[in-house]
């Protein structure tokens, strides 16, 4: 009499096919995973939320607090603004350069 009949050869062939099954379905999930696309993708949707997050967080500080905000409003403008402003307080009249 053998220790190991055939039944428990059949049965561990089995489980041996199942298993190489189980890790030929998780390397195909891996690798659709590790796509280029598949990573940009992923880092797109986390920015989004992340992105979502923040904007909510400074609505609700700019609620709280307004004024720091619509001083930076103004610093804003007034940098992008500033050659217009310049040539409001200028004494002498603008030249074709400067329009």
């Amino acid at each position: 009499m053998s220790l190991i009949d055939d039944a428990m050869v059949s049965r561990a062939e089995a489980n041996a096919a199942k298993k190489r099954q189980q890790l030929a379905n998780t390397v195909v999930a891996l690798q659709s995973r590790l796509k280029p696309s598949a990573l940009a993708r992923d880092a797109v949707e986390e920015l989004k939320q992340v992105g979502g997050e923040v904007a909510k967080s400074g609505v609700e500080a700019v609620k709280r607090n307004p004024l720091p905000a619509i001083g930076v409003a103004a610093a804003v403008t007034a940098l992008f603004a500033r050659k217009s402003i310049i040539r409001l307080f200028r004494k002498t009249p603008p030249t074709d350069k400067d329009a």
